[in-house]
């Protein structure tokens, strides 16, 4: 008898384990992945930073190594956004080079009067859409 519920549940197991007929997993189409390549990457690294400052205006020089076309950067002041995420699209062919970039914001004057200096984050993205990464740049807004 016990024989017989073996041989049942096994059957049941075995019948919930096939006809995957109807799933059907498309490949992306090439714009698809051409977006995603060029927006995602395993590693960002930035180097040689330059920040000056005068008045409302920020300005930011450096290079990148990525093999993305693009990194990005928001702004943040006391632990809350100011500015949402922006993308920096990069020029140069060669992904394994270090290529230039230049980020040039104004600030509001509510944004100079806080006790706290703002915080550019440099970042890239993962397939996930995750940031990775992240380069923490404070910006010294002191007279």
């Amino acid at each position: 008898m016990k024989r017989w519920y073996v041989v049942i549940a096994a059957a049941v197991l075995l019948a919930g384990c096939g006809n995957r007929e109807e799933e059907v997993i498309e490949p992306a189409g090439p714009e698809d992945s051409a977006e995603t390549e060029n927006q995602t990457t395993d590693a960002v690294r930035f180097q040689e930073i330059d920040v000056t400052a005068e008045g409302e205006q920020f300005h930011i020089i450096g290079q990148v190594k990525t093999s993305a076309d693009v990194f990005f950067y928001r702004i943040e002041q006391g632990g809350e956004i100011i500015q949402e995420e922006e993308r920096v699209k990069l020029e140069g062919e060669d992904p394994e080079a270090f290529r230039s970039f230049e980020i040039m914001e104004t600030f509001s004057g509510d944004i100079l009067e806080h006790e706290e200096p703002p915080i550019v984050i440099m970042y890239g993205k993962n397939e996930d859409n995750k940031e990775i990464n992240s380069n923490f740049v404070p910006i010294d807004t002191e007279q």
